[in-house]
């Protein structure tokens, strides 16, 4: 569903559940009991090209991509008890970063930075929220009390965080806002509390740009979904039905990431067609490439090939009919994607003969 124009939100219905759009907004990780129990399974963003990438006999849960979109972090009961684990996005080289404790790690969140994967754990049978690098090797907790508290979300910049908890007897959301101090006294933290009705709350995500949050909330008999400030305040009913409505994730739907470019060396005679060769990709999988001639730091020539597709480590070519120089030519190119990001400059040589 679309909150506002330009955005969507994952809510969870049946089956597939836990669902997260990669950071580039292409994929969505999600869970779903295909075959009998969780596993952990990949598609496109409009809901085609669906793999599996776990396939055991335990429980594969709560998907988590990491920033750079390498990785994914899940909850898996695997090993007897629930463990946090991390594999590539391929779902290759699954790993165990917790199973050096006994208690129950769940629903990771990576942090936007990458440096931290946020989980709830029942470490001495209350639930609270504990962080960790990605390598498993240290941990840290966050306000550690004998209420329940759920991790939500990291806000878009990595400075403040979403808990839900039911610390003032239900479960209401609570806002974490980390100083810049170096190092940070994570156990000394305290919230605000940013939504407090009779009612249960929760989960709770921020938008791609960190003004608003929404939330899950079954203050009218089910759970619908609401829009608020990212510092509280009134809030907006966005769904209105009978059923239970889950707020899973916020995503832009416009594209922010830059296509990239190389130019190539490239080979022809003077006075001739040259042949001009490159490599470009972008994550819409199509992009425009200018291309610029230069005799030194004087442009000679000018090229734009039309918005088509591209793929990574794949070699383009575009054809200049040159004139005779004297002094060296190179080439410089810049790619463009379907939304209008634009990607570094790179050059390359021209040999000629």
């Amino acid at each position: 569903m679309q909150p506002r124009s330009g955005d969507r939100l994952l809510l969870e219905y049946g089956g597939d559940q836990g669902a997260a759009y990669s950071p580039d907004g292409t994929k969505i990780a999600f869970m779903n009991n295909y075959d009998g129990d969780y596993e952990i399974c990949v598609m496109n963003a409009d809901g085609t090209g669906v793999r599996q990438l776990t396939k055991n006999s335990a429980t594969d849960t709560y998907p988590t991509w990491s920033p750079d979109g390498m990785k994914i972090a899940f909850a898996s009961n695997r090993d007897g008890d629930v463990d946090i684990w991390v594999m590539n996005a391929d779902g290759s080289e699954q790993t165990n970063i917790t199973n050096d404790d006994p208690w129950s790690d769940d629903d990771p969140h990576w942090s936007p930075d990458g440096r931290w994967i946020a989980i709830t754990t029942d470490r001495y049978n209350d639930l609270n929220i504990e962080l960790r690098t990605p390598d498993g090797k240290t941990e840290v907790s966050l306000d550690w009390n004998q209420y329940a508290n759920w991790f939500d979300s990291w806000s878009p910049d990595g400075r403040s965080m979403l808990v839900d908890s039911n610390r003032q007897g239900d479960y209401d959301i609570y806002r974490y806002d980390i100083p810049e101090t170096d190092p940070v006294q994570w156990g000394l933290l305290q919230p605000t509390v940013l939504s407090n009705d009779n009612a249960v709350e929760g989960p709770a995500i921020w938008s791609p740009d960190g003004k608003q949050i929404a939330l899950s909330s079954n203050r009218d008999g089910d759970f619908e979904v609401y829009v608020m400030n990212a510092d509280g305040g009134p809030q907006r009913q966005l769904t209105h039905n009978t059923v239970d409505d889950v707020v899973q994730d916020w995503q832009s739907l416009h594209d922010l990431r830059a296509p990239s470019v190389k130019a190539l060396t490239s080979r022809g005679t003077a006075g001739k067609a040259i042949t001009l060769r490159f490599n470009a990709s972008d994550n819409s999988g199509r992009a425009s490439v200018g291309i610029t001639i230069l005799l030194g730091k004087r442009p000679v020539g000018y090229l734009h090939t039309p918005l088509k597709k591209r793929s990574a480590g794949h070699a383009y070519t575009a054809t200049w009919h040159s004139y005779r120089f004297n002094g060296p030519l190179r080439f410089c190119v810049e790619a463009y994607d379907p939304s209008g990001n634009e990607s570094s400059r790179s050059c390359a040589p021209i040999a000629t003969s």
